[in-house]
């Protein structure tokens, strides 16, 4: 992706009097004060690729103070000196950044200033989904730590279930383009660099599926015959580990001895979230003896003595104590809890306060909103997004982390992500200073190759939510709909189907083909042009059963199946074209078996 940005008021006859030069940073800084007049003796600067071993232009007078704020930096440009002060290695790099922008948008001279800067959060992370269904490309993977640096991210987390190369569980594994110990230490050193902590993480308890789903790995499982989770749907599959089973624990023992060398951070994430089959068969008689609670408690210890051996220090996410409290005053003290919650009403203030009474640092996890939903849901990403972020500064959370889930198949096209990666990148830094950040803006120039339609219907295309008005549970109705005809459970709790947010949807994704057409599209053409296809696609089907008065598409005509085949048949090979594009091939089966289960109905 391109980072070159020369903003229209880059040249001296367009900028007196000036706009505020924040809104040529990203992150928006702590403090910036314009003052009187111009730095005109600009050499030429080499700040193509910014790492911690990059020097500061010649020109620029640095110095290193470590009684600044951490990783601080404090950046003077006046008529005849530019003066950079920065706390440590990663301060510095921060400063180049901001240099780096602030002389794309003003090539020839630079406005005077005094900018004071440090973040809000001093851990601010990523947490990528590598295991539902896409395993990036290392090429591609670089590339966004590149972005993810440039944004003052310095942690990353790699969700893995499955995706890792385990030599004796080539079984799970196969035929999955998992990371190797080679990639993890790759990307590890690559991270180094440009001052991420890459944090081992690994499911340990709950999200165990792909494992159970073998023979030789059941024998580890809660259970064998399904279970109803917290909302009463039916889910056919094992999914948790057995919390009473020595087995497990020499398991997932076993598995961490393998995966944890590869990483140079003493951090590894357990997880430990939505353990929904706790307590349905082999645990039952302990949950029942004690408390579900208490066994989760119990299980913990297990495996953080592991990670203890190891001098690792553990993160776990917080959701299932919320169900537990009578365990809180139980935790360990080499613990940090990662509170996560997506959507715009979620009670942050209340769990936040809650775990702040713990005593153990804990750290907030945000999403994209990208997931279950083909494009996004962006205005409930912003929303979320900024409340969590002031409410962990209120009650003393050390960390904020933007995460990219790959529920119901991982079907967002790659541009989606990025918005959420670029508002929650800034949120973490300053919140205040960033809420207002013009995300299309920046969207267009890091991620976009400058391309203002493809930025614009980047965030478009996340809205087509609203314009269905379709209540659907942590989606887009046209998500599941499309990806989740296996299961349906989030189709039957779907409200206010109608005629005309169907018919708006539409006119909306029109306008978008309509616009984004070109003979020779570029690849981030395609991607919204494919977006936008499937999602009118969704409408398509949404129509077609809310006139039948029906959910189910057994239900509709010959004809109208017919019909909705002959659309969706030439999305598929597109589907898989894009994906190759910046991810391994691995997954991609799993992933388009979700909608093939929507083709084989059609044909049916």
């Amino acid at each position: 992706m391109s980072n070159l940005m020369t903003h229209k008021s880059a040249s001296p006859a367009h900028a007196e009097p000036l706009e505020s030069p924040c809104n040529f940073l990203v992150p928006q800084p702590a403090s910036l004060e314009l003052q009187p007049g111009y730095y005109g003796y600009l050499s030429t600067w080499d700040l193509s690729v910014i790492t911690l071993n990059s020097c500061a232009p010649a020109e620029v007078h640095t110095q290193l103070q470590c009684e600044l704020p951490e990783q601080g930096f404090e950046l003077l440009i006046t008529a005849h000196k530019i003066s950079l002060h920065y706390q440590n290695a990663n301060s510095l790099m921060y400063a180049l950044h901001a240099l780096k922008q602030l002389r794309q948008a003003f090539p020839d001279r630079l406005p005077c200033m005094s900018i004071q800067d440090q973040p809000s959060y001093p851990d601010r992370g990523i947490l990528l989904d590598i295991s539902r269904d896409k395993v990036p490309t290392l090429v591609h993977l670089k590339r966004l730590i590149d972005l993810w640096a440039s944004l003052r991210i310095n942690q990353l987390q790699l969700y893995t279930e499955h995706t890792f190369a385990w030599q004796q569980h080539r079984t799970v594994w196969q035929d999955k383009s998992p990371m190797t110990a080679q990639d993890i230490q790759q990307i590890d050193a690559y991270c180094q660099q440009r001052g991420i902590t890459l944090i081992a993480n690994m499911a340990t308890f709950g999200h165990m599926e792909r494992w159970l789903a073998h023979a030789e790995y059941q024998h580890l499982a809660e259970q064998t015959t399904g279970f109803y989770d917290q909302r009463g749907d039916f889910r056919p599959f094992s999914f948790g580990l057995n919390p009473q089973s020595q087995d497990c624990v020499s398991f997932v023992s076993e598995l961490m001895d393998e995966l944890t060398p590869n990483f140079t951070s003493s951090i590894i994430n357990i997880n430990f979230d939505e353990t929904m089959d706790l307590g349905v068969d082999a645990s039952k008689s302990a949950c029942e003896a004690s408390s579900k609670g208490q066994v989760y408690v119990d299980y913990l210890n297990k495996i953080l003595a592991l990670t203890e051996a190891k001098q690792l220090h553990t993160q776990i996410f917080s959701d299932m104590l919320f169900h537990y409290p009578d365990i809180l005053s139980q935790l360990p003290s080499n613990l940090t809890l990662l509170n996560w919650g997506y959507e715009a009403d979620h009670p942050y203030d209340k769990e936040h306060q809650l775990l702040q009474q713990t005593g153990l640092p804990y750290q907030v996890v945000v999403s994209t909103c990208c997931f279950a939903s083909i494009s996004g849901r962006w205005q409930n990403a912003k929303s979320h997004m900024l409340t969590a972020a002031r409410s962990g500064l209120n009650y003393g959370a050390s960390g904020y982390h933007v995460s990219e889930w790959g529920d119901m198949g991982h079907a967002q096209q790659d541009i989606f992500p990025y918005s959420g990666y670029i508002y929650g990148a800034a949120l973490a830094w300053a919140p205040e200073q960033n809420q207002t950040l013009d995300v299309q803006h920046w969207l267009q120039y890091l991620a976009c190759d400058g391309d203002a339609d493809v930025a614009f219907w980047a965030l478009r295309l996340q809205d087509i939510y609203l314009d269905l008005g379709i209540e659907t549970p942590n989606a887009c109705f046209l998500g599941p709909l499309l990806f989740d005809q296996r299961f349906r459970r989030h189709l039957r709790r779907s409200t206010n189907l109608t005629t005309e947010g169907f018919a708006k949807a539409a006119q909306v994704l029109q306008t978008c083909l309509a616009q984004v057409n070109s003979d020779n599209p570029s690849q981030l053409q395609q991607q919204i042009r494919f977006t936008a296809a499937l999602l009118l696609h969704g409408v398509h089907l949404g129509q077609a059963l809310l006139a039948n008065n029906s959910r189910d598409v057994e239900d509709l005509s010959t004809a109208s199946k017919a019909q909705l085949l002959a659309e969706i048949l030439p999305l598929l090979s597109q589907y898989r074209a894009l994906w190759l594009v910046h991810n391994r091939e691995g997954g991609l089966q799993d992933s388009q078996s979700k909608l093939q289960v929507l083709v084989d109905l059609y044909q049916n």
